[in-house]
């Protein structure tokens, strides 16, 4: 069944093509013109949203808002704003919008587009399933000619879907040439899907970069349920995650830190707390990862996994930590989007003066632009801003050293740098630690203790716990509550 949308706005020119877009995305719409009628079609149905204007006549925005605060506390509302002039005015701003019971705020122009964003953000799995226009069988393939910048993809083997398609699948011939082989809402065909990966030598699926949430929100939802499958071995569970993460990432990397990603952003945490806490052999699979793509995306997903392992090390370690952690871990790079191009995709060293001195700048412009954004955390903010500093003082952007670091940020150093070593020289998990450990000068970008947990996360629980019996009280490298 289509999502009820109510559209309350005085211009019919845009009600109508409003309306029409939204039908097109699969919605039912009801169009008003004045406040009046708005709230008597919410007296008399029920809808997801709401879109209203501010502007609005007999029975101003205002005296709509404050209705729906009254009758329907729990109703999503857009409100749209003409222009910023009642900002400007000094008598509302975004919070007290809310306050009066706007959901999210559209200020005039936008793409309509925007309505599309901000009405998905706000849809959980089952409104996405419900809203889908449900065919029974198979729509007939069909060849289409798109921008190349318009797709996200996916590898075939790692494309999971729900009964019915939750958006449109392709795959691409050449640039700007794609084949539309799944509609959304088509019964998924894992025999066509093969058809193309076994007959053809597909490799990866496409998607529009519009309908990465709802990958993100499908993926995720079925990672976490099959986190406590026995059955299933961890390696899969870690390739499902990253995954999710991979695409999380390259949607903030892409759309900025907008409420309904970072809120997707902190259930994807939530999935790899359950991961880690769950998999009784994760120090195995971590040990025998393997990995061949260094993407910013995939590197971002590295650091958080094995931030998290290092922290279930500590006693002190806690869900709220280690999700907290993780979100830091997945937004640690996002200050590279403030960088010229050519430098996102350089290493370090490769760098000259001039170059070098921009990019340390990435921790700053990384805490800059999730500063204000009241769903991030403190701590999250401090460990995007020190995520590389070194213990003994010889990181960036400030050189702090020792106890002036954060705690969790150096353990995150400790995974980037490691992460780093994995994807950049092609060595298996194992190997890039023992390159950590033979290097003394890296050694001492960490604390000692950090350093001994991440050993132990390679290293099966039950040894150490074995080990504990005959190593004296007072040895580091014993966990009385190592997990």
């Amino acid at each position: 069944m289509a999502l009820n949308v109510l559209l309350a706005d005085p211009d019919s020119e845009w009600l109508e093509t409003v309306g029409k877009f939204l039908r097109d995305q699969f919605y039912q719409v009801k169009c008003v013109t004045n406040g009046k009628d708005a709230q008597l079609s919410l007296y008399n149905d029920k809808y997801f949203a709401v879109i209203i204007n501010w502007d609005l006549k007999n029975h101003a925005g205002s005296q709509v808002l404050k209705f729906i605060r009254t009758n329907y506390p729990s109703q999503k509302v857009i409100l749209v704003l003409e222009n910023d002039g009642l900002y400007a005015s000094g008598q509302y701003d975004e919070e007290k919008l809310k306050k009066l019971g706007a959901t999210e705020i559209a200020l005039k122009p936008f793409e309509i587009s925007h309505l599309k964003e901000l009405l998905e953000g706000h849809q959980s799995l089952g409104d996405l399933v419900s809203s889908l226009p449900k065919r029974e069988g198979l729509s007939e393939e069909e060849e289409v000619q798109l921008q190349d910048e318009e797709f996200t993809s996916v590898n075939i083997n790692s494309f999971y879907s729900s009964k019915a398609v939750l958006f449109d699948i392709y795959i691409r011939l050449s640039s700007g040439r794609y084949v539309k082989i799944l509609h959304a809402g088509d019964n998924f065909s894992k025999e066509r899907i093969d058809k193309y990966k076994n007959d053809k030598g597909v490799e990866n699926l496409y998607f529009h970069k519009s309908d990465r949430r709802k990958f993100i929100q499908y993926n995720n939802y079925l990672t976490r349920k099959v986190v406590g499958n026995k059955q299933l071995p961890g390696s899969v569970k870690i390739d499902m995650m990253k995954n999710v993460a991979d695409k999380f990432v390259e949607e903030i990397h892409t759309q900025g830190v907008k409420p309904q990603v970072v809120d997707q952003g902190k259930e994807v945490c939530k999935t790899l707390f359950r991961l880690v806490e769950k998999q009784d052999d994760l120090y195995k699979v971590l040990k025998e990862l393997e990995q061949d793509d260094p993407n910013i995306f995939t590197h971002s997903f590295l650091v958080s996994l094995y931030s998290t392992a290092i922290i279930k090390q500590f006693e002190w370690q806690s869900q709220i930590t280690i999700e907290s952690t993780a979100l830091a871990c997945l937004l640690h790079d996002i200050g590279k989007t403030k960088l010229p191009k050519e430098l996102i995709s350089m290493r370090p060293e490769d760098m000259n003066d001039e170059q070098l001195e921009e990019y340390q700048n990435h921790p700053q412009y990384g805490a800059e632009i999730v500063e204000q954004n009241r769903m991030i955390n403190n701590s999250v903010k401090q460990i995007i801003l020190q995520h590389h500093e070194c213990y003994d003082g010889s990181g960036f952007p400030f050189g702090k050293r020792g106890s002036k670091i954060l705690t969790l940020a150096n353990i995150v150093k400790l995974a980037d740098d490691f992460t780093h070593i994995m994807l950049d020289e092609k060595k298996s998990p194992t190997e890039a630690l023992k390159s950590i450990l033979m290097n003394q000068e890296m050694v001492a970008r960490y604390n000692s203790m950090i350093v001994e947990n991440f050993i132990k996360v390679f290293v099966d629980p039950a040894k150490i716990e074995r080990e504990a019996k005959v190593l004296p009280s007072n040895s580091r490298m014993v966990n009385k509550k190592a997990s």
